[in-house]
């Protein structure tokens, strides 16, 4: 008769500890590496956006949009660029003029449009809507924000120390459609090209 060998008790929870210790090792991997590649995302979602509203002002006698989802659907074909994959509302927030959220696309829009942010037209970056203006510094001047690399929930009024617990950057595209990265404790009035 042949004797089977088993595993004890102390052994199974040996291994189990093992693949415990393992995983506790390589969830925080995986998760900072799941994040950057959302956050590579974003931004090549933006470029995108910015080449759309590149096309749009060739069309409009360099005239910018209302919104950015004016720019959908003959300039950007897919509503799902709007969407941040860092937002954990997925673009559904309540308009406050900057973010328009979903009150214009069901979908959602996540990013910010600089040109309808009153403290941007009251420093003198925009003009009111619908004129607009060429921007304070021309092609330089901000256009779009995406601010959930940082950010946690969308707050209207930013608080000093809001920024300090920041960590990480925003993101804004310009009017030439370039991408710049800005830090998050620095205020975006302080912004210079």
């Amino acid at each position: 008769m042949k004797k089977i060998r088993a595993l004890t008790l102390v052994e199974i929870l040996v291994v189990l500890a093992i693949i415990a210790v393992l995983a506790a090792i390589l969830f925080p991997t995986f998760s900072a590496a799941r994040r950057k590649a959302f956050e590579a995302k974003c931004v090549t979602q933006l470029q995108q956006i910015g080449l759309a509203v590149q096309m749009y002002r060739s069309e409009s006698d360099d005239m910018l949009p209302n919104r950015l989802s004016d720019l959908y659907p003959v300039f950007v074909t897919n509503a799902a660029m709007f969407r941040c994959p860092l937002d954990a509302k997925d673009g559904h927030h309540p308009w406050t003029g900057r973010i328009e959220g979903d009150r214009y696309l069901p979908s959602g829009v996540s990013y910010t449009y600089v040109p309808n942010w009153k403290r941007a037209i009251d420093l003198g970056w925009w003009d009111p809507p619908p004129g607009r203006g060429v921007g304070k510094w021309d092609d330089q001047t901000p256009l779009i924000e995406c601010h959930w690399h940082w950010a946690k929930k969308f707050l209207q009024n930013v608080t000093a120390d809001d920024l300090r617990q920041a960590k990480g950057n925003a993101v804004i595209v310009r009017k030439d459609g370039s991408v710049r990265f800005w830090p998050a404790k620095v205020p975006i009035e302080q912004y210079e090209p």
